[in-house]
């Protein structure tokens, strides 16, 4: 925002702009004749069909808010008598916050977002110093009498958490747990950020509760309507722009739907354009300006590797949500975390006669092609050394890995629950595999802390467990398939926590229901990319690499000589949030209240990891267990092992 901003008066809580590029789009939009109020008839037109439906699985079911939807597209403005009284209580979670300075004070607004964190403006608090300075005042507003109260005044805490980002003009800091005379920061409560886009759409009026001018708390009710501003050559889609008729909000305020949802951060004012041969003139305020909630999650999760704030304030964020804490904890040894690498082995080790290597298409009454599975992705597969394909074969298993990311594309291994077999002690180190080249496959550099001076700790995940393929008519084919999951193709970088807990827990159910049934069981499994996963090693050999934050599975069991069945899993971290709108976990006006979350688990449909992942599983999805029981329904939280289907 260089050279695109302005103070006014000396005041910290406004910042307006000079952008007469945005200025004009807005003049613009104002004077359209389209009516902004958007109808049944245009919403298609106006919004993507995709986030009108995600706006629609945000609203309460009709049974609680029957004119929900129809509120949205223009066509009623009736709301429950309920409205008024949940707006209170998201309205505690917003504070004013105030800095002393050499030439007075000044003001802002600032919201709690998680417990003891607090959300404002990069321009209201630019840095630790300013932060340890400055008080969170709650409770500063007029009580039903008009009585103003007495502010709760609670200390910053900058040394625990202060993560600030100029670009996005959004700071989080920590807060102490108790104000200054004992009050508890938990009676505020927080609003919880819900990290996907779609909580308002083109049209839609939304809220703004705030300290203007640092006086006592006031609320703009759905007097600010959303517009869609397009300016050439510029990306808008990190903010959201709603015209006003009010006077310009505090800057650190939080913007909410009708459903008391945090859409973005309020940051700044839109002034009329220039008239040049007036540049005396007093401004005119025409809209406002908000950072959304979804690019600021983006941007935590761009940072969240390289700088431990970020981690920490995602933390906090996914607690808010009920999830368990993610900041990582390593438990291995540091004979585990530095260990050297094997010497690869040669690739004549999968050609031995009358053996037949990789994964086995028709291991189960149904034929599952590995080469169907891939056909829509196969461009970003990563081609052996010896031009016969992208498939690298093992004993029981075979892994196709990702030119661009260096990970797995895909992992695919065969279980013959009748015939497993304990290899025995952890047969090594990982090795490299000869049969492709090193640029598709990072080595133990990439997990050694002391090659790099990044901030987080990665252990050697395996996606294909050692001990899946670790079965056949002897130990020593046992032990060969052990061994050959330990390469680094089969490796993907988790936290040692989330590896032994999350995703452990998930194959240790897999592998122990093979084993007691005596059950053949095929299992597929990889990473899943998004463009927006964080970068990680810059520093190290062959690095950056941008680090999946998410991964999928998917269980095909033969239930009987010719019927099989499947179920399909998540298990990552931040990403599951996107999933909860399909369950409609978020069915209530406060969606800060979640007590169905327990885990970070869920079981979900092999469409949705089609859609994730590009990948085509036609071929099982007439046999997933989950979304013939509950085709309404895309997923559903599992907090133990008995709430599997399969």
């Amino acid at each position: 925002m260089s050279g695109q901003k302005n103070f006014t008066l000396g005041r910290r809580d406004l910042l307006t702009t000079t952008d007469q590029k945005l200025s004009k789009a807005m003049a613009e939009a104002n004077a359209s004749s389209r009516a902004l109020a958007v109808t049944a008839n245009t919403a298609p037109a106006v919004e993507p069909a995709e986030r009108l439906a995600i706006r629609r699985d945000l609203l309460e079911p009709p049974q609680a808010d029957p004119t929900g939807f129809e509120r949205i597209i223009g066509k009623s403005d009736l709301t429950s008598i309920n409205y008024l009284e949940r707006g209170k209580r998201a309205s505690m979670a917003v504070c004013r916050i105030r800095v002393p300075s050499p030439g007075g004070e000044w003001y802002g607004t600032g919201f709690l977002v998680g417990p003891r964190l607090l959300m404002t403006n990069a321009h209201v608090l630019g840095s630790e110093i300013e932060a340890g300075q400055a008080e969170a005042e709650f409770g500063y507003e007029h009580d039903v009498d008009g009585v103003l109260g007495t502010p709760i005044q609670f200390n910053l805490m900058p040394h625990e958490i202060f993560f600030s980002d100029p670009q996005a003009d959004v700071t989080f800091v920590s807060v102490a747990p108790v104000s200054e005379k004992g009050v508890p920061l938990e009676r505020f409560g927080w609003l919880s950020l819900l990290p996907l886009s779609g909580k308002a759409v083109e049209g839609e009026w939304v809220t703004i509760i705030q300290h203007p001018g640092g006086g006592p708390k006031q609320i703009s009710i759905r007097s600010n309507q959303v517009v869609n501003l397009k300016i050439p050559g510029r990306n808008l889609d990190a903010f959201i722009h709603y015209r006003t008729d009010t006077e310009p909000g505090s800057s650190g305020s939080p913007v909410l739907n009708d459903q008391w949802q945090v859409v973005a951060l309020h940051h700044k004012a839109v002034a009329a354009p220039r008239d040049a041969a007036k540049p005396e003139a007093p401004i005119k305020w025409i809209g406002n300006e908000g950072v959304r909630i979804s690019a600021i999650f983006r941007l935590l999760e761009r940072r969240r590797l390289e700088n431990d704030h970020a981690l920490r304030v995602l933390d906090r964020l996914e607690r808010a949500l009920g999830f368990t804490p993610m900041v990582p904890e390593i438990s291995t040894t540091s004979s585990e975390i530095l260990e050297a690498d094997g010497k690869p082995y040669k690739p004549t080790r999968w050609a031995k006669q009358n053996t037949v290597y990789g994964y086995d298409p028709d291991f189960l009454s149904e034929r599952l092609s590995l080469e169907q599975i891939i056909a829509p992705v196969k461009a970003q597969a990563a081609p052996l050394l010896s031009g016969t394909g992208v498939e690298l074969v093992y004993n029981k298993f075979s892994v196709i890995m990702h030119a661009d990311r260096k990970f797995a594309l895909i992992t695919a291994v065969n279980i013959n629950g009748s015939e497993l077999r304990h290899p025995g002690d952890r047969p090594g180190s990982f090795r490299r595999d000869a049969r492709i080249a090193d640029e598709y496959q990072p080595d133990g550099e990439f997990y050694e802390k002391a090659k790099g001076n990044d901030k987080v700790q990665f252990s050697r995940g395996h996606l294909v467990r050692r001990f899946d393929p670790a079965w056949g008519g002897s130990l020593e084919e046992a032990r060969n398939g052990d061994e050959d999951s330990f390469h680094y193709t089969n490796a993907a970088p988790q936290f040692q926590a989330y590896n032994n807990v999350d995703w452990g827990d998930l194959e240790d159910y897999v592998l122990n229901q093979t084993q007691l049934t005596e059950r053949k069981v095929t299992v597929l499994q990889g990473p899943i990319y998004r463009p927006e996963d964080p970068p990680y090693g810059k520093e190290r050999k062959g690095g950056p690499w941008k680090i999946p934050l998410s991964f999928w599975k998917i269980a095909v069991v033969q239930k009987t000589a010719t019927n099989v069945s499947a179920a399909a899993f998540i298990v990552g971290q931040t990403q599951y949030v996107d999933a909860l709108y399909e369950a409609k976990v978020f069915k209530a006006l406060a969606p800060y209240r979640f007590e169905e979350l327990r885990t970070r688990k869920i079981q979900t449909t092999i469409a949705t990891i089609e859609q994730q992942t590009g990948l085509n599983f036609e071929r099982i999805r007439p046999f997933d267990a989950h979304d013939s029981l509950e085709s309404t329904r895309r997923t559903r939280w599992i907090s133990s092992v008995n709430d599997i289907l399969i």
